[in-house]
């Protein structure tokens, strides 16, 4: 399968944004970070699911790269958002205004939750949050990876 890539401005010309729809290798939740996984369906870097802690050992989730836009079951396609503006991402309990957002940590990361920057071993900034969390959402400006 194709990957469908869409750039450009999507609603408010304030906030250009980017997507792509890709193989969902697990289940995807709306909200929720994803992140590649190694599924080969549709060969290596085209499925992805909830990041999830742990996925690189001793380290942030380094293929953490954007946000499910939908909630679909594993062997569906979902569409990611991976640059621009997202209203309410999943995001750690402490995140105020101009955090640095990474993958899950590893140690005591949760499922598809942005963690803290500050407190990662490893692993690349994927958004900053745009406001401080109201339970464990935020707004946040995604931070285009350039992977699509």
């Amino acid at each position: 399968m194709a990957i469908h890539k869409i750039d450009g401005v999507d609603g408010d010309a304030n906030f250009p944004k980017k997507f792509v729809t890709l193989y969902a290798s697990a289940a995807c939740t709306k909200g929720y970070f994803v992140a590649i996984t190694t599924d080969t369906t549709n060969g290596l870097g085209a499925s992805v699911a909830n990041a999830t802690a742990g996925l690189v050992t001793d380290a942030a989730n380094a293929l953490t790269f954007g946000v499910a836009t939908e909630t679909v079951a594993a062997g569906g396609i979902v569409t990611v958002q991976t640059a621009g503006k997202y209203e309410n991402a999943y995001v750690n309990g402490s995140t105020a205004i101009g955090s640095a957002l990474t993958g899950p940590l590893n140690s005591s990361g949760t499922t598809g939750q942005a963690d803290l920057a500050a407190e990662a071993k490893f692993g690349p900034v994927v958004a900053v949050a745009l406001e401080a969390d109201a339970t464990n959402l935020a707004d946040v400006m995604i931070i285009d990876q350039g992977y699509f």
